[in-house]
């Protein structure tokens, strides 16, 4: 907190622009700095993105259908079962009493509910042949010799791409990597910021991925906190980010994942995209 004080005291561009009047200004900074880019960057990786729309046109792979099953598999669907459903009259004759309840029980309205409809459990169909799911990585931050303003690109395409994929029917989880290099020592910890069931979080994605304001100060505490955690004594520059620092992490845990690297300019950021959506391209060949 020290440190910060004295950044904003100096006035540089340590947070990005416009420059933070006071350390309240950071703890309460939620909205993603760079959202304005995201126009400027998008005709630049629309451009990369047409060629793989025009494949993804001409490819023959089918979308998965939901097919529905009487062996329990998948999620139980209601208003399908709704559709044969017919009410069972049972009256207990073991005893008079045990008669006289099951009577009451009709009388009143509890009676057992089953369904004509055997095929109640619902399941996608031909998943195995449907497009590939994405898996999505962004490597957030910068080491300190980065100008605040340019860690705003590093998850823009990735932002771009998650739109650009959701809207043709292809699923994707995207996660943030936050993480130091230090003493021979590496921790790393992994934010899950989109499922593949969720919608798009925009803000969200970037302000924890890319925002100057949030890295440089509260993604400060999350790397002095995994330190502790880890019982690493963390030095007072927090360390640094290597080279391939995320990959190498990706690939130990996931071979199916992309990751997006420390793109701190806007060509190099489109670079990105065309990379993974070239990789991307190559295993839909591979399926077929």
């Amino acid at each position: 907190m020290d440190n910060a004080s004295n950044r904003i005291l100096e006035k540089k561009d340590w947070f990005g622009s416009p420059i933070p009047k006071s350390l309240a200004e950071l703890e309460s900074h939620t909205s993603f700095l760079g959202m304005h880019l995201l126009k400027e960057i998008q005709p630049k990786i629309q451009d990369k993105l047409s060629a793989y729309l025009e494949y993804l046109a001409q490819s023959e792979l089918p979308k998965p259908k939901i097919a529905y099953n009487d062996r329990g598999l998948g999620v139980f669907s209601f208003d399908r079962a709704a559709m044969g459903m017919f009410k069972i009259h049972t009256i207990n004759r073991s005893t008079p009493i045990e008669e006289n309840i099951s009577k009451l029980n009709i009388e009143l309205g509890r009676k057992q509910i089953q369904t004509s409809v055997k095929s109640v459990y619902a399941y996608f169909k031909d998943k195995q042949n449907s497009y590939p799911s994405l898996e999505l990585y962004i490597m957030a931050g910068a080491n300190s010799t980065v100008k605040g303003n340019n860690l705003l690109f590093v998850g823009l395409s990735c932002a771009l791409l998650v739109t650009f994929m959701e809207e043709r029917g292809i699923s994707v989880e995207v996660n943030v990597l936050i993480g130091s290099h230090f003493r021979g020592q590496t921790t790393l910890g992994q934010i899950r910021v989109k499922r593949f069931q969720d919608k798009l979080d925009t803000n969200q994605l970037l302000l924890i991925s890319s925002d100057p304001r949030y890295f440089r100060y509260r993604g400060f505490k999350a790397l002095i906190t995994m330190a502790d955690h880890f019982g690493y004594k963390m030095p007072e520059g927090l360390g640094r980010l290597t080279s391939s620092l995320g990959n190498n992490f990706v690939s130990a845990i996931n071979q199916r994942g992309f990751v997006f690297e420390q793109s701190y300019a806007m060509d190099k950021a489109v670079r990105e995209v065309a990379t993974i959506i070239t990789t991307y391209k190559k295993r839909l060949d591979e399926k077929k």
